[in-house]
């Protein structure tokens, strides 16, 4: 039986925290590499749920106690969502629920892939209306954007939409690490064409949207690079503004999605939309405006579950978590 005091830590589990101190290897490198991500769907396949659980509170306790540099990214993000009120113990003690709760969905994301297609597809619930209305537009030859949030079981959230018989583009991360390949290989279980983001992937996206096709892609992973910072929970942060430009250049319909966990109800999908973006003949002012919109809406699910936002990337500018 597997213990779930931390004091019977695995060895691996403390060599791992403890080389984040000790070199410039990050936490995220580690578990982004491709030996984690295989061990990571050896144990979500094979490990039995009690066992799982307790191997993810093991985890999430020793980043809680060690605190690598991931860790205070995610503290800082929310420390910002929730406001200067909250106490170190309390965003603290949300800090460590989130990296519990991201254990958990990776856990059940490895457990899922051997499902068939319908048993799959049932993992998180996709509403009819909105299959409906994305088949319907998509008949017209008009383009439908879906703009996810990285929110709770988000990797499982798109697997189902691919289960569902949609043919979607997904447009992920530019330059990945090692696992992040291995990820985007098992996404493409359901038929999906995952497509790093390069400007040749970016054209192809332009033409699918434009004859009618499907294209998916983050909302609130941060760009750095950008130069226009969008208002978000109160400061500027690196928002995307990628997602407007598509949507407004191709004129798709768009979408803004993701994944909420309920512990009554399991995975549950929240939609928002579908959103028609506002054009007024100013092309960045319009991409601005669209994006704040976008940014609001992204504010308010955020803010019912923020242990469920998996966000382990810097949001905003100067901004330490303490």
């Amino acid at each position: 039986m597997l213990s779930t005091s931390f004091e019977a830590r695995p060895l691996a589990i403390v060599f791992w925290i403890e080389t984040n101190h000790n070199t410039d290897m990050s936490l995220q490198d580690v578990t982004s590499s491709r030996l984690a991500v295989r061990v990571g769907l050896i144990l979500g396949r094979y490990l039995p749920p009690r066992a799982g659980q307790g191997l993810v509170r093991l985890m999430a306790r020793a980043i809680a106690t060690y605190k690598p540099a991931i860790y205070y990214t995610v503290r800082a993000n929310l420390r910002q969502v929730v406001g200067a009120t909250a106490d170190l113990a309390q965003l603290d003690n949300l800090t460590y629920r989130l990296f519990l709760h991201a254990g958990q969905t990776t856990y059940d994301f490895f457990r899922a892939l051997d499902l068939p297609a319908d048993q799959l597809a049932q993992k998180v619930p996709v509403p009819d209306w909105f299959l409906e209305r994305v088949r319907l537009e998509t008949a017209r030859g008009r383009g439908v954007l879906l703009l996810g949030l990285h929110l709770s079981n988000f990797d499982l959230g798109i697997l189902c939409l691919g289960a569902k018989g949609l043919a979607i583009q997904v447009l992920s991360l530019a330059n990945p690490p090692a696992g992040f390949l291995v990820f985007n290989q098992l996404r493409a279980k359901t038929g999906l064409e995952l497509t790093p983001i390069t400007p040749q992937s970016l054209r192809a996206a332009v033409r699918r949207l434009r004859r009618g096709g499907i294209v998916l892609t983050g909302a609130d992973r941060p760009i750095p690079e950008d130069q226009q910072l969008i208002p978000f929970f109160g400061r500027p942060a690196y928002l995307p503004v990628g997602p407007v430009r598509l949507a407004l250049l191709t004129e798709a319909l768009v979408f803004l999605g993701g994944c909420r966990y309920d512990p009554d109800q399991g995975y549950q999908t929240i939609i928002h939309g579908p959103l028609e973006m506002v054009q007024t003949g100013d092309r960045e002012a319009d991409v601005v405006a669209n994006t704040c919109r976008l940014a609001a809406a992204i504010e308010e699910e955020v803010r019912r579950c923020p242990e469920q936002w998996l966000m382990f990337h810097p949001l905003w500018p100067n901004n330490n978590g303490e």
